[in-house]
């Protein structure tokens, strides 16, 4: 299935955002515009959608996904230690922290290792989406290797048969990736949307 996406909507945003909650809580996999690029959402839990998108970027399974929560609350799920105040100072936005996770996430989550990938969005739509879902994976909607695809059109052309839903929302806006910081090694990895200084 196809929707169109008209971001300057709200009725328009909230009949995608409820679309795509009732595929993702039927562990389906959805193409969307996130607060960033787009993205292949699923179920964190769900094991077998999370196989499917691997199996559908052709990405290495070693390779773990980003995770989109909807607060800070949500991050008690996967890790025991307080989030490091350089990461509350800029939370939610466009910022992508890496944590330990604990024992008890590592056996929820069969995709994640040792440290967990976690993005708060700070975007109307998609909190929509959050609230009403569980933790979502969110790669990006493209192959594994390639350059991102900006243009929702491009998307339905290569994933249509591919994935559930996909929301087109057309050609987005091309801007910098969220930035990544390493609260483990106390590092920015990749400095991005929000300026870190370590």
């Amino acid at each position: 299935m196809i929707i169109n996406l008209n971001k300057n909507d709200i009725e328009s945003i909230k009949y995608a955002a409820n679309e795509v909650i009732k595929v993702i809580k039927g562990g389906g996999i959805v193409i969307s515009p996130t607060d960033t690029v787009y993205g292949m959402l699923a179920n964190a839990f769900n094991n077998e959608a999370i196989n499917r998108i691997y199996e559908i970027k052709g990405r290495d399974i070693d390779k773990p996904f980003l995770v989109l929560l909807k607060d800070e609350k949500s991050v008690k799920s996967f890790c025991d230690i307080p989030i490091p105040n350089i990461v509350k100072k800029n939370i939610p936005g466009e910022l992508t922290f890496i944590i330990p996770m604990s024992e008890s996430a590592k056996n929820k989550f069969s995709f994640l290792k040792s440290t967990v990938a976690i993005r708060i969005p700070k975007d109307y739509y998609i909190n929509l989406i959050l609230k009403e879902t569980p933790p979502i994976v969110a790669p990006s909607a493209n192959l594994s290797g390639q350059g991102i695809i900006y243009d929702g059109d491009k998307l339905v052309e290569i994933f249509k048969d591919k994935v559930d839903l996909i929301i087109n929302g057309g050609i987005i806006e091309k801007k910098l990736p969220s930035t990544l910081y390493d609260s483990i090694s106390k590092k920015v990895i990749r400095q991005g949307e929000v300026y870190l200084r370590e």
